[in-house]
């Protein structure tokens, strides 16, 4: 199959479905008085930014798990004895009948927490901030087997992740069929970039996304599997946030 290159500046994109890694939804709630001075805030803010540097966590995925994922894609993810047996064999410790703390069903020899009943959901970074004031006031991730947190790195350290992912199943799998791009949220001069293989009713996607501990304030880069039948047409860009949330 030809691969497939779609740009959907155009769609803005919709609120993402709360997910089992989620904590809770976003809420905004209103001030209880009105502000007097927004400027007074917008320089608040800035002095909070300059006080907390990004900070992306990683989780290698090497060459080998690569190949391991990939000899999972055209699996059946919807039989649990059939999924379970593989993960046991690629050397995977299962959380068995029930999940893990963080709502886990596995972890790779390297430390990836692997998600999902009906499909292999592993997040392999995370970009965020620490702050007293903020989400995480801790870097939690720094203290997790197996990944270590780079702190203030340079511009597009995140990306880089995931593009050196998605560069291991181009090698693996070829070309991938669709590589979509779509603005993610609108007024931010960004893009979200998936890069999806179809293997039979299947598919294998490298993504970034929200994540779920940081009440979607912050994002996650994942690989996942997950069905599509073969003859189903791929989700519009603005659809595939849900379509992938597990």
């Amino acid at each position: 199959m030809s691969a497939e290159s779609v740009s959907d500046d155009a769609v803005s994109a919709e609120p993402v479905t709360a997910t089992s890694e989620s904590l809770a939804p976003v809420s905004d709630g209103p001030l209880a008085d009105p502000d007097p001075d927004p400027d007074a805030d917008a320089v608040e803010d800035e002095d909070e930014d300059e006080d907390a540097p990004w900070t992306v966590a990683v989780c290698p995925v090497t060459p080998e798990l690569a190949a391991r994922i990939a000899g999972m894609v055209e699996l059946d993810w919807e039989d649990p004895e059939l999924t379970e047996k593989a993960v046991l064999d690629a050397g995977w410790r299962s959380t068995g009948a029930h999940y893990g703390d963080f709502n886990e069903k596995a972890y790779t020899p390297a430390g990836h927490l692997v998600y999902g009943d009906d499909r292999l959901a592993m997040p392999f970074a995370y970009e965020y901030w620490i702050h007293p004031d903020g989400v995480w006031t801790e870097d939690f991730w720094a203290d997790q087997p197996g990944w270590h947190s780079l702190v203030d790195p340079p511009a597009g350290t995140f990306d880089a992740q995931l593009d050196a992912v998605a560069d291991l199943f181009t090698e693996l799998l070829g070309p991938p069929d669709h590589d979509v791009t779509h603005r993610r949220r609108p007024g931010f001069d960004y893009h979200w970039r998936y890069r999806i293989w179809r293997r039979g009713d299947n598919v294998l996607v490298v993504a970034p996304g929200l994540d779920g501990f940081s009440y979607s304030q912050f994002e996650h880069a994942f690989v996942q599997i997950r069905p599509l039948p073969a003859d189903a047409p791929l989700p519009p860009a603005a659809e595939l946030p849900d379509f992938l949330t597990w």
